[in-house]
């Protein structure tokens, strides 16, 4: 897509109050010009000093710079942030999310049938935004789509079909009653595999979500920093820098795993694999890292051995995907600067893995 093209998107994608209201700006801004020109040739004609024309044109080129720079954000900027606070991330959601999503409100290619038709079988992947896809414009680009086509890669008519139930901010507890709710509608499923992030505990331990909130109380009262793209998106890096020196998140986590908070989620996790046996569906787990921390001195190492020793003493059949992102690090897995979730190649990555390493068994002949 040319520069042009990706323009006449960007606008097709934002308000129309703000369209109107940037219109009427850019307006002021010419005829506030012009009258500075008129102002310096009188004051020229009369031989008057230019000292407060100066003035006046240098505040005018202050305001066309910082306009150029918030009509660049609203024309051209097309990217999430980790907490999809910005007006910028919240478009994106809206371009790219919000269409794609099935009549059961679910970011997936197709509805969900209840019964599935014959010689049909169906995995469905549970999870949050790593699940979801946050940060990738393609559902198909998704580990969880890129998994049926391995499914089905040796076999002539697809037999596994793959279903995505993954939401934004989704935790353990939710998604529990989100899968106990499916089966009691009567959806069927051979397997259920939950994309465990390791934040999933927040819900049993309120200490871990206190950095989410302390980005979230201040939100923006002004217009200035509610209704523009890079005002807006100055106002909330800000806000994200002041939480990240003020509100120690990942140690209060980490610290959740060593307190009763681990308990609940083991018997949450227990529940879920007898709700799926009792449904004719295996439970299986897979355990996605905190990306922008991945290397030698991941900080969470011990916590995905806990998990999956945890699962293996349950026969609950686990995959922990640190060590496959971490052999590729150098290739870069992250969405963006601003946006931790796993990339394209990320999800490339872990489809590969799910296939060989958790649903080797599943392949259709």
């Amino acid at each position: 897509v040319c520069s042009s093209d990706l323009c006449v998107v960007m606008l097709f994608w934002t308000e129309p109050e703000y369209l109107l209201a940037a219109l009427v700006w850019v307006l002021a801004l010419a005829v506030g010009l012009r009258q500075l020109l008129l102002w310096r040739r009188r004051c020229k004609a009369r031989g008057r000093g230019l000292r407060f024309v100066a003035v006046g044109l240098s505040g005018w080129m202050l305001l066309a710079f910082v306009t150029g720079l918030e009509v660049s954000f609203a024309a051209f900027a097309d990217s999430t942030d980790a907490f999809n606070m910005t007006n910028i991330s919240k478009r994106w959601f809206r371009r790219y999310i919000e269409p794609q999503r099935n009549e059961d409100g679910f970011r997936d290619c197709r509805p969900l049938q209840r019964k599935l038709a014959a010689g049909k079988k169906r995995v469905v992947f549970y999870g949050d935004s790593f699940t979801i896809g946050h940060g990738l414009r393609r559902m198909e680009d998704r580990f969880s789509d890129l998994v049926e086509v391995g499914l089905n890669a040796n076999s002539k008519t697809a037999v596994w079909e793959v279903s995505n139930f993954g939401e934004c901010g989704w935790e353990i507890a939710t998604i529990e009653g989100m899968m106990k709710a499916a089966f009691t509608e009567g959806y069927e499923a051979q397997v259920i595999v939950y994309a465990y992030m390791l934040n999933d505990i927040e819900g049993y331990d309120p200490r871990t979500t206190e950095a989410i909130k302390e980005i979230q109380k201040h939100q923006p009262q002004h217009w200035l920093w509610t209704r523009t793209y890079f005002f807006n998106w100055l106002y909330f890096r800000w806000q994200q820098y002041q939480a990240g020196r003020t509100v120690d998140y990942f140690p209060h986590l980490r610290d959740s795993y060593r307190s009763p908070a681990w308990g609940s989620v083991q018997r949450t996790l227990e529940r879920m694999r007898d709700n799926a046996k009792q449904n004719g569906a295996e439970f299986r787990v897979a355990i996605f890292p905190f990306m922008h921390s991945l290397g030698p001195d991941y900080p969470f190492r011990e916590v995905h051995q806990q998990i999956a020793d945890f699962c293996r003493e349950q026969s609950i059949p686990v995959l922990d995907l640190d060590p496959v992102f971490s052999a590729h690090l150098n290739e870069g897995l992250v969405v963006g600067r601003f946006d931790n979730h796993p990339n394209e190649r990320a999800h490339q990555l872990a489809a590969e893995a799910l296939l060989k390493n958790l649903l080797s068994d599943l392949k259709a002949d």
